[in-house]
């Protein structure tokens, strides 16, 4: 989840912060050591990103922001909840119906689509309050992750990444047929997708080709690919007060 905060502030100047300054109400604390928060803030904005360790974590962490930062701060809510997951191999519709059932408990039936922010509303101790609630499943075409995402931007940048994509793919493909690599090593979709994306930058960026996945990540300018933009402004705008 780091790289959203990666992406606001490269694309819109959103700075790490400590303490959100106009957020006194609010401190989401890590539940195990799996979770990691960040904050981040815009001018009036600010923003806590929130890995809560996996898609089996996200009803509790629904439960949390209801119960601790809307219901018992009416008068002064978080006003926009986005909840990004990788598709991995499910389909957009089962992922949303998952969606639709954490929040159940609170707003009752709410109509969501992906990439699409829905606004509710309800009274709370005689104020009204609205949330937007933003679902983002990535990505949005096909299977995968965020390293199909990012595999995709540099296929599409030029037709050497294209070739280096492809061919880092059959690479790959062709280990996993192998009994010992795919029983030993690449077990499930997960790792070979990690795989792939690793091979990619082996070739394209081979001075980061050894470093952690934040590293491999940072060293490529993503901010200025469309298939990168067209995923993440999805999260700029939903949590912007202001948005060009």
């Amino acid at each position: 989840m780091w790289f959203i905060g990666y992406y606001l502030h490269k694309t819109r100047k959103w700075e790490i912060t400590t303490k959100p300054i106009n957020w006194e109400n609010y401190k989401v604390s890590p539940l195990n050591r799996k979770q990691e928060v960040n904050y981040l803030t815009n001018g009036e904005d600010s923003v806590a990103i929130w890995s809560v360790g996996g898609k089996d974590s996200f009803s509790h962490a629904v439960d949390i922001l209801f119960e601790k930062f809307i219901n018992a701060y009416p008068s002064d809510p978080i006003n926009s909840i986005v909840i990004m997951r990788d598709r991995d191999n499910e389909s957009i519709s089962t992922i949303l119906q998952n969606v639709k059932e954490w929040f159940a408990e609170f707003v009752g039936e709410i109509d969501i689509e992906n990439k699409s922010t829905s606004i509710w509303s309800n009274e709370i101790d005689g104020i009204d309050v609205s949330v937007k609630i933003t679902p983002l499943i990535i990505p949005f075409s096909e299977e995968g992750a965020i390293e199909t995402i990012l595999m995709n931007s540099i296929s599409e940048s030029s037709r050497e990444g294209q070739v280096v994509v492809d061919e880092a793919k059959k690479y790959v493909n062709t280990l996993c047929d192998r009994e010992e690599v795919g029983t030993n090593y690449l077990t499930h979709e997960r790792l070979i997708l990690k795989a792939k994306y690793s091979a990619v930058i082996a070739v394209t960026n081979p001075d980061h080709s050894t470093g952690l996945f934040q590293d491999m990540v940072i060293s490529s300018p993503w901010e200025n690919s469309e298939h990168v933009k067209e995923h993440f402004d999805v999260i700029v705008k939903a949590i912007s007060s202001n948005v060009e």
